[in-house]
């Protein structure tokens, strides 16, 4: 059976293993993202050993030497140095370097610690160019025996004056001293007879059972990032790939989200109005508006997009009573659902399938009722009824959700329809504002915070920080593909008007919270919005009228940065506010925080950023 022939597929994807395996997670992640979200899921990609491609490329380099070892007839021939693969010079050692450079001081802390049966390549001996760096023991054809040991000992190492050197576990070389006598140190490995090297694997082994064969290790999980992977110290300027649209007159951009899986459309809603945005590289945006200021008390009360990006569910508050509009991506109204007798405050699609659920909530009450899109019944269904104000709910899976309120976090059970089946008191009647969960191993585990508390708080693990900051906490997110880290790397974000983002490590099994990063936006410039990236790259929050994004894992200096340009009546509006404050707050004056709102598109490539009445457009892929 002949070979599938060699694609780009494969070339990369031995390529992003090597990154991975040499420690260099960052650049890993930098092909992972331009190439495929998702190596693991190409159909070769099970068959494919530890340290695949350097076990090729010595056996391409050992096929090069047998090729100009013997002439067209097949009679050996001299081999010297000038027909080495990579030429006669020898290749200048690299200075071994450290886990972490100047201001990489948080590089590679929340990442697993390294199997040193993974991580060691020929730890006792070297292969440069292909070549052993000394003898071993290996049954060759005996056409090519003499040839063969007559090359190796006129040139005593490979390739040159190289020095034998190892590979450490982040991927740098380092020197390999000589034996005393000043020949080079003894290798102990061995060659098959297909040429492959044994990784680290002792003579006195060999007739050992094998261990097992290493799971293949994931981007950012293994390794530090070092070399040309360091933070640059000045940030891009996102300016020139970033679109401003006008998107409200009067009224304020509360939420944007990209349509699921499109990055061409991108919705934007206030509390008077929701239009949706076409994109075009070629023409000018066009905007299809779905709810508008017609001068009634018509308010829009939640957004959300259907899994699939087929409908936008709106709900909207108008007379004592909730609604919800259906919408395509056309913009054309498909459905109109049952009314409720309370404001829709929550929208909440299952991250796969047709369920959603609903939360009306008033100050007395709030009901959790599920949706079935693809059932629509005629009534909407019975609610479960909870005392107190709902603040915000996360699905975990097809089957749980959690939902956070005053004092009290909710855990749901959700079938054919929703109910609480567990509940976790803080102790006091503080408002949980944001909620977001995972899923740690076979551990359910909820994040929630308080806003004006600052206060963070795991219900599911009892854990509890207060004064994680020194302002209102603005936003929480975890860390994206969790699944894929262990347990005690569960990485979360908060942002705070403190001018600050936190990036956390929770310790589940110390139940502790560990500061790894804090950002810092600049004087009076209050993080107002953070989130990560889908892939967990990159982690941007929006200050007033800026934007800034940092490499998740080393922090530091943002990589880029965007800035709103400045508009007269935006300038006039600002002084308007300055001499307007409202007398009631510490030290007479209280400054409102504004909305802004910050989505990223499926593929991490594009920021939607709202600020003010306008919405901007971020292309990162450049």
């Amino acid at each position: 059976m002949a070979q599938p022939d060699l694609t780009s597929h494969h070339v990369n994807y031995l390529i992003w293993r090597y990154l991975q395996e040499s420690g260099h997670g960052e650049a890993a992640l930098t092909l992972q993202r331009a190439w495929n979200l998702d190596p693991q899921s190409l159909s070769f990609a099970p068959y494919i050993k530890t340290h695949a491609l350097v076990s090729l490329v010595q056996k391409g380099l050992q096929y090069h030497e047998l090729e100009h070892s013997v002439d067209p007839d097949g009679n050996p021939t001299a081999f010297t140095s000038s027909d080495y693969f990579f030429g006669p010079a020898p290749l200048e050692p690299e200075p071994e370097k450290g886990r972490s450079g100047p201001g990489e001081a948080g590089v590679g802390t929340d990442q697993a610690p390294v199997s040193p049966t993974t991580s060691k390549v020929a730890r006792d001996g070297g292969v440069i160019n292909g070549h052993l760096t000394a003898e071993a023991a290996v049954p060759q054809p005996a056409a090519s025996t003499s040839v063969k040991k007559a090359r190796k000992s006129d040139r005593g190492e490979a390739n040159g004056d190289e020095v034998p050197m190892d590979v450490d576990s982040n991927g740098v070389a380092t020197e390999n001293p000589p034996a005393a006598d000043g020949s080079p140190a003894t290798a102990e490995m061995a060659v098959d007879g297909d040429g492959d090297v044994s990784m680290g694997i002792r003579p006195d082994s060999q007739d050992q059972e094998p261990p097992a064969a290493a799971p293949p290790t994931f981007t950012l999980t293994t390794g530090h990032s070092v070399g040309v992977q360091i933070t640059p110290a000045k940030a891009a300027d996102l300016g020139p790939d970033t679109a401003i649209l006008d998107v409200a007159s009067a009224d304020h951009v509360t939420r944007a989200l990209w349509r699921p899986k499109d990055p061409t459309v991108v919705v934007a809603a206030g509390d008077s109005f929701c239009s949706l945005w076409k994109l075009s590289s070629s023409a000018a945006p066009v905007q299809e508006k779905l709810v508008e200021n017609k001068g009634d008390s018509t308010c829009v009360s939640a957004v959300a997009w259907d899994p699939l990006g087929q409908k936008l569910a709106v709900a909207t508050y108008n007379d004592m009573r909730g609604s919800i509009t259906m919408y395509d991506v056309s913009g054309n109204a498909v459905d109109l659902l049952p009314e409720v007798p309370r404001m829709i405050t929550g929208l909440h699609w299952a991250e796969s399938g047709s369920h959603l659920i609903v939360v009306a909530s008033d100050s007395r009450i709030s009901e959790l009722a599920l949706w079935d899109d693809s059932l629509r019944p005629d009534e909407f269904p019975s609610p479960h009824v909870v005392d107190g104000s709902i603040f915000d709910l996360c699905w975990l899976g097809p089957n749980q959700a959690f939902a956070s309120g005053n004092g009290i976090v909710y855990q749901c059970d959700v079938d054919s329809s929703i109910h609480v089946s567990k509940t976790f008191s803080s102790g006091n009647d503080r408002p949980w504002t944001f909620i977001r969960c995972v899923n740690a191993g076979t551990s359910s585990v909820a994040v929630t915070a308080s806003s004006a508390n600052a206060t963070l708080w795991v219900p599911t693990h009892d854990i509890l920080v207060d004064g994680a900051h020194e302002g209102d906490i603005t936003a929480i997110e975890l860390k994206p593909n969790m699944e894929q880290q262990p347990l005690q790397s569960l990485v979360l974000a908060s942002s705070s008007t403190d001018d600050t983002v936190k990036v956390w490590h929770i310790d589940l099994e110390s139940k502790t919270f560990n500061l790894i990063h804090r950002l810092f936006l600049g004087p009076t410039s209050p993080a107002l919005a953070s989130t990560f990236s889908p892939d967990g790259f990159a982690l941007a929050a929006a200050s007033k009228e800026g934007l800034f994004i940092w490499n998740a894992q080393r922090g530091g200096t943002p990589l880029a940065t965007w800035k709103a340009p400045e508009r007269e009546e935006r300038k006039e509006k600002k002084e308007d506010d300055e001499m307007s404050s409202v007398v009631n707050g510490h030290n007479g004056t209280v400054e409102s925080v504004p909305d802004r709102s910050l989505a990223w598109d499926t593929d991490g490539k594009k920021l939607a950023f709202g600020f003010g009445n306008q919405l901007a457009i971020v292309n990162l892929q450049r």
